[in-house]
């Protein structure tokens, strides 16, 4: 282990990419061989023979798979004895385990060329983008629901006590499901307090948006401003977004939050009157025709 290890840390950075290219095809070669010995075990239900109920459970018991490596190579595995390009897939590296998963529910021997190429050197999510534009689904109604919670622990009572119900002491374990708690009334009313599930559509362009939304709201730079919602909860993100909607509407309707004009003051203006007294305008319009005659 210390001979291969001070091997490789005395490769140039040249040679170090292309040894861990060099790996990965072989890891590749090896997946394909896998998924072929897993397909054969799967096709012969030989996990039966040795004490396994499923092959998930063989997978997980046996090999040592997390499960969604079991899961993705169990999937893989069976649909590569359908289509046997799949194999050549995985051991070329064109699309990795995951997005093979993703894909085999949807691959024809008609299409399965196209879409393997279309697929090569993609991510994950890319992926699923790609199903979802070739295969589209209805449209999900939005749901709002509350989460189921916790129920109360039953108070400890003693078997042979009267008020203990028969059912408590003679069934343990079939007490705490009984038909009240499986099936709780319907109350109708407003909502409590308590988490809720919010499940709606979004538009493909807004995709990113909760994800910008949490980083931006979640860190922040040097000196500036502390983040305002650290933990980053989505949920609160929704909250205050949905706050600031209604602000802003209400404002545009009823011009809530708008501080009153202030009333303009009054200003006074004064007029500059002349008066003259009687006898001095008559006078005055007597020597106006005067000069008017002698024109």
């Amino acid at each position: 282990m210390m001979n291969s290890r001070i091997v490789v840390e005395s490769l140039s950075s040249s040679d170090l990419r292309s040894a861990t290219r060099e790996l990965v095809r072989r890891s590749n070669g090896s997946e394909a061989a896998l998924l072929v010995h897993l397909g054969e075990i799967d096709e012969r239900k030989l996990y039966l023979d040795w004490a396994f109920s499923s092959m998930f459970a063989f997978c997980v018991g046996e090999l040592g798979f997390s499960e969604d490596v079991a899961c993705n190579r169990i999937n893989v595995a069976r649909a590569a004895r359908r289509m046997p390009v799949i194999l050549e897939a995985v051991r070329s590296g064109q699309v990795h385990l995951a997005g093979l998963r993703l894909l085999a529910p949807h691959l024809t021997t008609g299409n399965q060329e196209k879409v393997l190429a279309e697929a090569a050197g993609k991510s994950k999510r890319e992926i699923e983008e790609l199903v979802a534009r070739l295969w589209p689904q209805p449209p999900v109604p939005t749901v709002v629901r509350k989460l189921p919670g916790r129920p109360n622990p039953p108070p400890e009572t003693s078997p042979h006590s009267p008020s203990a119900p028969p059912c408590l002491w003679r069934n343990p374990s079939r007490a705490l499901f009984s038909r009240s708690h499986r099936h709780p009334p319907r109350r109708r009313g407003a909502m409590n307090a308590g988490p809720w599930l919010l499940h709606s559509p979004r538009r493909r362009s807004s995709s990113s948006s909760p994800r910008v939304a949490r980083v931006m709201t979640s860190s922040a730079r040097p000196g500036s401003a502390p983040p305002r919602i650290p933990d980053g909860d989505l949920a609160t993100i929704f909250e205050r977004a949905l706050d600031l909607l209604i602000e802003q509407v209400k404002k545009e309707r009823f011009a809530a939050g708008r501080k009153a004009r202030q009333a303009r003051p009054k200003t006074r203006t004064h007029r500059l009157r002349v008066t003259f007294p009687t006898r001095q305008t008559r006078g005055l319009r007597a020597d106006v025709g005067r000069c008017n005659l002698h024109r």
